[in-house]
């Protein structure tokens, strides 16, 4: 079966018809042409999630969250990556998720109040936008007046695994602009701190006068605060733009859901399921091993392909239906083990804030007639970037 996971010509109904003959075939799959192991399966891609004495995180090639860009917790392993998560996880406390979310629904109110009016938006640039991207911003501190530039950074840093020269040069001049924004921001942050995030993660950086182990540094700071940007803003925006368009190709769920919004907590877990946002990343071998009788040696890259674990057929009962209701409901979108996304809990609390609303307050929402849905080639993630709704 020759199916080339960097084709992103093929129609996503061939895409998940490969994925499903190699998950039933070959579900440890030698990729000749891109020179890389594919995992098809649930149960591989979870085993290999949490095996790194085998499979190294480290930057490898592409595929990588932050695949142009080391020093990132993303692209840590053992002991480093132990130490700098457990520094950053303050940034994701059950009291900032619960703070957060007053906000995000105070931005989607806003943001709902602009095109109500109008009977009709883009829902992507109207109504997925603005909570993920506002309070990103917010927990980094990025000041009002900047929003728009911090999103044209944002937009082109998370272009990162495209192969076409001129979008890799886009995204390494946004990095650095990115990168000196952000030193400026801490900086300003240290000299009046405040009850906030960014504060926060700069008190765990000074904190290294206690011991060689004890703070971030600078370095690490500024990368955390990067890959915070992508995966907080771009990733969230996207769920939230695929889970509406899933709910509008699937009216019935939709309807069932408007009437009964107990079912929010399912219905997420399943939005997050269907638009598996991150298509795949990637681990390195460490040594020469064995997996599903396949020779694996080291040094070969292995590619974790979360759109197609999360559809499969040993695991989830008819996995091609979009189901509010769908329990139990064991995803891989925020990956497994060690690396287990540490902004899962605020992602699903501002993709539930905003379908609420969203289906509470626009009656009749559907697609536009004629409506041009239109999508981006990024490699990483599966991108909606125009969606036209009426309501």
């Amino acid at each position: 079966m020759e199916y080339d996971i960097n084709d992103l010509s093929i129609p996503f109904e061939e895409r998940h018809a490969a994925c499903r003959w190699l998950r039933d075939n070959d579900p440890v799959h030698w990729d000749e042409k891109n020179g890389f192991w594919i995992l098809t399966r649930h149960e591989d891609v979870r085993a290999l999630a949490k095996d790194a004495d085998r499979f190294s995180n480290a930057i490898h090639g592409p595929w990588h969250m932050m695949s142009t860009t080391r020093g990132s917790i993303e692209c840590m392993d053992g002991r480093a990556h132990l130490r700098t998560r457990n520094l950053v996880s303050r940034a994701f406390t059950p009291r900032i998720v619960s703070y957060l979310s007053e906000h995000a629904h105070r931005y989607i109110d806003e943001a709902i109040d602009r095109v109500l009016p109008l009977g009709a938006c883009d829902f992507v640039e109207a109504l997925a936008v603005p909570v993920p991207m506002r309070l990103i911003a917010e927990m980094i501190g990025i000041a009002d007046g900047d929003i728009d530039q911090f999103r044209r950074w944002s937009d082109a840093i998370f272009e990162a695994t495209s192969s076409d020269p001129q979008r890799s040069q886009a995204v390494a001049e946004a990095s650095a602009a990115l990168a000196s924004y952000l030193g400026e921001a801490i900086g300003k942050r240290r000299a009046e701190p405040r009850d906030d995030i960014l504060s926060s993660l700069i008190a765990a950086r000074d904190a290294g006068a206690l011991g060689e182990d004890a703070g971030l540094a600078h370095d690490e700071l500024i990368q955390f605060l990067m890959l915070l940007i992508m995966a907080g803003n771009e990733t969230t925006r996207n769920a939230i733009s695929g889970g509406m368009l899933a709910l509008l190709q699937h009216p019935e769920q939709l309807e069932r859901l408007r009437q009964d919004l107990a079912l929010m907590p399912t219905a997420v877990e399943e939005i997050l399921r269907w638009t598996s946002v991150v298509r795949a990343l990637c681990r390195t071998v460490t040594r020469d091993t064995e997996l599903c009788g396949k020779q694996l040696l080291e040094g070969q890259r292995v590619l974790m392909i979360y759109t197609s674990a999360n559809r499969d057929e040993r695991v989830f009962d008819a996995p091609h239906e979009f189901r509010v209701d769908r329990t139990p409901n064991e995803h891989l979108t925020f990956g497994f083990g060690a690396h287990y996304c540490l902004g899962a809990n605020l992602a699903k609390m501002e993709i539930a804030v905003v379908m609420r609303e969203v289906v509470s307050r626009l009656p009749g929402l559907r697609l536009a007639p004629r409506a041009e849905i239109r999508r981006d080639d990024g490699a990483l993630a599966e991108t909606i970037t125009s969606l036209p709704v009426v309501f």
